[in-house]
């Protein structure tokens, strides 16, 4: 019989240092030229981490922060994330203030990581910045407008190429394009009808081939209805404006059920109507329906399918969907979505956390890192009892505070499902991080010297914090699947555990 842990209320702890950093909100990365603004942190020492992709023939990459109050510190490291005080990174800058910069002369192309820490205190409307200039004479991968994803109807596509003098050539059949292949202008626009693989190279007037640009796009019958499960979601919804996705989803009666849209850019909103589509537009004073801009929650279902309906109040690209059905106790899910693997080489040191607690040896190791967001989806908080003295909490030193023992376990399988390489189970210190939820309370309960969820909150552990990783050694490039598992021993007490494991495709490069 699996052991109970008492979730009695109890004198909050006082710890002091801070809790686990903050993860940034997804997608996590900067675009080349795009600033992030207003970034914010309330942790004094808070470590914040953000991919950025450079490209091939990159002569220059400039790192920039500025604006803003407090002060911070950036770290920039190739290929993993870089870690507190900048113990592992392979550039840096601290001065007082948010006026921080780094440059780095022809970087590899390939994935970087910016970490933003606070200094001094917190930070508040900085702004962060990734500027690439490529090399004289580069030729720079053309862009799909509108981007791909899964879209409703037809879409009309333009390939817009990035430098001049250049001419473009498209191909449909997953093929990669030549100067044989079909030409396109600044005015070429394709009209997709079904799915497709869509690749295009642009070429300068000596005949010099650039890099090929690839987008699947997905494309579903008008009206066709998406049957939805429970708790698992459908990402890379795109629309050209006044389109409209429809997804269908079940309940037994007396559920409360939360629908649930994030990520991407544009605009959409959320209709939902028991027994039929929602008509289209506003609802009058009489309407059944209920419509929403990012969320709609129906306190008590009943029985029967429920049809929602997504419209495009303007383009929109790389949006996610989810239902929740849950009773009004805590139920715990980790966010697929938010998983987001790579592979990463690193040298730990003997005085390191995870040397020091037993994870890892000392030396270099290949990992598969990963994020952890379990999100807290019933109706009611998750509430943990004081740590001192209780046999499921254990005391980390190189934190300044107590773990709930073993709260996620991870295992690296092949295509058959046969584990390959397992994680041990990671402690963790629960607590609200993150609010997915615009129905849920907008103030944080729940710290490492209080430990719990709120309803509509998650946890969220980011990929470059100890224990986030599977060691995966020699194991051969390929196709595998990663598999997380929260509350494995079931010692905590929520509503439904059959939605405690998720499993994503992960490829080994």
């Amino acid at each position: 019989m699996k052991p109970a842990i008492t979730l009695a209320l109890g004198l909050a702890f006082t710890l002091p240092l801070p809790a686990h950093p903050e993860a940034t909100p997804l997608p996590k990365v900067i675009q080349g030229g795009v600033p992030l603004m207003g970034l914010t942190s309330q942790d004094p020492d808070g470590l914040v981490v953000y991919k950025l992709i450079v490209p091939p023939a990159t002569a220059r990459l400039n790192v920039i922060s500025s604006s803003g109050i407090g002060n911070v510190r950036m770290y920039l490291r190739q290929g993993a994330h870089p870690t507190y005080n900048g113990a592992e990174a392979d550039y840096e800058s601290s001065y007082p203030g948010t006026r921080q910069r780094i440059q780095v002369i022809e970087p590899d192309p390939g994935a970087w990581y910016v970490g933003i820490q606070g200094s001094s205190g917190g930070y508040a409307g900085v702004r962060l910045q990734a500027v690439t200039k490529l090399e004289k004479g580069a030729i720079a991968p053309p862009v799909f407008l509108p981007p791909p994803g899964v879209y409703p109807g037809e879409v009309s596509c333009l390939i817009k190429s990035r430098g001049r003098g250049t001419s473009v050539y498209y191909t449909l059949d997953g093929n990669d394009p030549d100067t044989g292949s079909t030409p396109a202008d600044k005015t070429t626009k394709v009209t997709l009808t079904g799915d497709t693989t869509f690749k295009a190279r642009a070429y300068d007037k000596n005949g010099q081939a650039g890099p090929v640009a690839e987008a699947d796009y997905q494309i579903r019958a008008n009206g066709d209805v998406i049957d939805l499960v429970n708790t698992q979601s459908v990402a890379h919804l795109a629309s050209e404006k006044g389109g409209r996705h429809l997804f269908r989803i079940s309940a037994e009666g007396g559920e409360r059920l939360v629908v649930v849209t994030e990520g991407g850019k544009g605009k959409s909103t959320i209709s939902i109507n028991h027994g039929s589509i929602p008509p289209v537009g506003k609802p009058g004073k009489d309407a059944t329906f209920l419509r929403g801009t990012n969320s709609v929650e129906i306190p008590e279902t009943l029985a029967g399918d429920y049809y929602i309906a997504l419209d495009a109040a303007s383009g929109y690209y790389g949006r996610t969907i989810i239902a929740y059905l849950a009773t009004n106790q805590p139920d715990l899910m980790p966010w697929a979505e938010a998983l987001q693997p790579y592979v990463s080489v690193e040298f730990f040191s003997a005085a390191s956390c995870e040397v020091e607690e037993g994870l890892i040896g000392a030396g270099e190791r290949r990992l598969l890192r990963y994020n952890t967001e379990v999100r807290n989806i019933g109706g009611d908080d998750l509430v943990m009892p004081p740590p001192e003295d209780n046999p499921f909490f254990e005391y980390h030193a190189c934190h300044g505070h107590y773990h709930f023992k073993g709260f996620a376990a991870s295992r690296l399988l092949d295509l058959g499902g046969n584990e390959l390489r397992t994680s041990r189970k990671v402690s963790f210190c629960l607590l609200d991080n993150a609010r997915w939820s615009s129905a849920a309370p907008t103030r944080r309960r729940f710290t490492c010297s209080n430990q719990g969820i709120q309803a509509g909150w998650s946890d969220v552990y980011d990929s470059g914090l100890p224990g986030q990783w599977i060691e995966i050694g020699d194991l051969p490039a390929g196709d595998y699947q990663l598999e997380l598992t929260v509350n494995p021993d079931g010692i905590l007490p929520e509503s439904n555990v059959e939605n405690n494991t998720v499993v994503i495709p992960v490829t080994i490069p």
